[in-house]
């Protein structure tokens, strides 16, 4: 076919577009001969071709189509192959996707950034010896402090699952973090590589980052410790065998951001600095192929995690309803040391197409700790009031500052993943943003979630009864409840959300989406220009 065929077929394909007599078919096909040519013979496409893939984006007929996603989605994936394939109309096709995040919403929105966030590029991420002693060596308390020639100042307090003792000079703690129940040796094993794989490297980065000192037992970074020298509660879900993992941490480790205790909150400054600290960490880390797969946990419906395909676990690029988000923000994987809990480190290797849904969970995690840290200055301002009305806390947020927030955290995650600063005007509304942040995350309008019979059959009546208390109810009410017989409503929020419906905070989402694939793009165009 000769250039003359070649340009005929796409000044068809191109009409096929903009008339409103054309099928939403016909639509389809035309972006499917659009992208060949982009493919095949790149120098027949122009901007008159940019333009008609922008109409159909923009398109409120388009829009009423049941389908209208998969369309939209096949015309930002042409765009983003001119990216590709095209030097002269490059620039052209990223500058129309840059304007359509900022212009688009809904489906056209998620179409574009997914294909932003689908560059190609590789990222090659650390193997690690995870080779497990088979004879794990068991011990008690004392002689973990004689097996590693420690003298601990005090007796050790529990913190959460970990045992934590403070050493001489008080500038450093010994941590003897204990398995949970269902969790394997192989997990728990995996946590010390990493301490061991950063501090080895001696990352030289210029942010704070106090990463732990493993220690071994017996030449074995995982060992089994019984006779546990504090009282564990019943509820807590330690492994019945002991095992647990090792290591000396600075003594601001489990120092959290967001502290809901007065006299350890931090100032203005002090928050954005560490914020704007693990914002970088969380990025560069992330681009050498080392991602946090949980800064904060999230969930869109924890209790029914069992008999989901997604474990409950939130899935953020499908904006349905954030489950108890205010206490999901109560203990961050990152404070004042950096990064916290390395067991969430995964290994990141070949074609970046899931790093578009790591980056999105880290900076959505980022920001639901700042909202967090304004609910947190009145912890008990929580819920429904006396006469059932959702507390309205709005008052304890400062737009202004939030706002700097919400920008400082982009800039420096962008700054981590790609290498370079960001030039030019976000594209998004940050004021807006930032007013229905305060306006959703302010205001505890959605606290009900719903205990289905399925999930009652789940549970053992032990586990009924206890999950009812946890969530509020008291032992007479646990005694009265009958267990599989009706759904039962509990008040566990706020969620972003009614249970079972989509998040009320989309514009949360969008600007997540809308972030998360700048990155992709400058690191994409960093990579492609080292290449060139």
């Amino acid at each position: 076919m000769n250039n003359r065929d070649l340009e005929r077929q796409r000044a068809l394909s191109e009409n096929a577009l903009k008339d409103k007599d054309y099928d939403f078919t016909a639509k389809y096909l035309a972006v499917w001969h659009i992208n060949s040519l982009v493919e095949t013979n790149p120098d027949v496409i122009n901007a008159g071709t940019i333009s008609a893939l922008e109409h159909v984006l923009q398109d409120p007929i388009v829009s009423h189509q049941t389908q209208a996603y998969f369309l939209y989605k096949h015309v930002s994936n042409t765009l983003c192959s001119m990216i590709i394939h095209s030097e002269e109309l490059a620039d052209q096709a990223f500058s129309s996707l840059k304007n359509l995040l900022g212009k688009t919403s809904g489906h056209p929105h998620r179409a574009v950034a997914e294909s932003l966030g689908a560059l190609p590029f590789s990222v090659h991420g650390p193997e690690l010896d995870e080779v497990i002693k088979r004879n794990i060596p068991c011990i008690n308390w004392q002689q973990i402090c004689d097996e590693t020639g420690l003298t601990t100042s005090h007796s050790p307090e529990l913190i959460g699952r970990s045992l934590v003792a403070a050493l001489p000079q008080e500038k450093e703690l010994l941590v003897i973090k204990l398995a949970r129940i269902h969790e394997s040796v192989q997990s728990l094993h995996g946590e010390p590589l990493w301490m061991e794989h950063l501090k080895a490297r001696s990352f030289n980065f210029p942010v704070r980052f106090n990463v732990p000192r493993a220690i071994k037992i017996a030449g074995s970074y995982t060992f089994r410790l019984r006779d546990i020298p504090v009282k564990m509660s019943h509820t807590m879900d330690i492994h019945p065998k002991g095992y647990a993992i090792g290591f000396i941490a600075d003594k601001d480790y489990f120092t959290y951001p967001n502290d809901t205790r007065k006299e350890r909150r931090l100032s203005q400054k002090e928050f954005t600095e560490v914020m704007s600290g693990n914002a970088w960490l969380l990025g560069r880390l992330t681009s050498l192929g080392i991602v946090h797969s949980a800064p904060i946990p999230l969930f869109h419906n924890q209790v029914q995690r069992q008999r989901r395909r997604d474990n409950g676990l939130y899935e953020w690029f499908r904006a349905g309803r954030l489950h108890a988000w205010l206490d999901s923000c109560s203990y961050p994987n990152l404070g004042l040391t950096g990064i916290r809990d390395f067991e969430h480190f995964v290994t990141f290797r070949g074609l970046n197409s899931n790093l578009y849904r790591y980056i999105g969970t880290h900076i959505l995690s980022l920001f639901l700790v700042a909202g967090s840290y304004f609910r947190n200055k009145d912890r008990d301002r929580v819920g429904l009031d006396n006469t059932g009305e959702p507390v309205d806390a709005r008052d304890l947020f400062d737009k202004y500052f939030f706002k700097e927030l919400i920008r400082v955290i982009f800039l420096s995650y962008y700054h981590g993943f790609v290498e370079k600063q960001f030039r030019g005007e976000i594209p998004v509304g940050l004021d807006e943003l930032t007013i229905r942040m305060i306006e959703e995350m302010g205001v505890d309008r959605h606290m009900e979630e719903i205990l289905r019979v399925a999930d009652q059959k789940e549970m053992t009546d032990k586990e009924f009864r206890g999950f009812l208390r946890e969530k509020g109810y008291s032992n007479n009410q646990t005694k009265t409840i009958k267990k599989d017989i009706e759904d039962i409503a509990i008040f566990s929020g706020p969620h972003l959300g009614e249970f079972n419906h989509r998040i009320s905070l989309p514009e949360l989402i969008e600007s997540v989406g809308t972030m998360s694939a700048l990155c992709i793009v400058g690191r994409y165009l960093k990579v492609q220009a080292e290449n060139t």
